[in-house]
């Protein structure tokens, strides 16, 4: 429980840390998002270990959907905007998530062709 509780202090300094700096800054971003990118460089850095988050982030994601409800609440909120502007908004969003699936096979597979290339010349990962 206390490993859990020091998981989730840790993902809370980086949030605040990100709106800290959208604050001070005045940056057009979310807070939290500044957060999450300040987390992975911090990962990838190692100044943050991975096994100082990783059982709270599984945590979340797996109860991710939950978070999908405010989402659903707020599209029927605004039901006016989408009755004049519903084509316009459903060709933005499905033009944008083939956007962000198409750079994800990309990406997908350049990673898997390097892991295949590397095994292949004996390289360990």
């Amino acid at each position: 429980m206390v490993r859990y509780f020091a998981q989730f202090l840790t993902i809370l300094v980086f949030y605040l840390l990100g709106n800290g700096l959208v604050t001070w800054f005045s940056l057009p971003l979310s807070g939290s998002i500044v957060g999450m990118v300040l987390l992975f460089i911090a990962l990838i850095l190692g100044v943050c270990d991975l096994k100082w988050v990783e059982s709270v982030a599984q945590l979340h994601i797996k109860h991710i959907t939950l978070l999908f409800i405010p989402f659903a609440v707020g599209i029927w909120h605004f039901t006016r905007i989408f009755r004049n502007e519903g084509v316009k908004l459903s060709a933005i969003l499905a033009v944008s998530s083939l956007v962000v699936l198409f750079i994800t096979a990309i990406i997908a597979e350049i990673i898997e062709t390097n892991s295949k290339r590397g095994k292949r010349n004996g390289e360990n990962d």
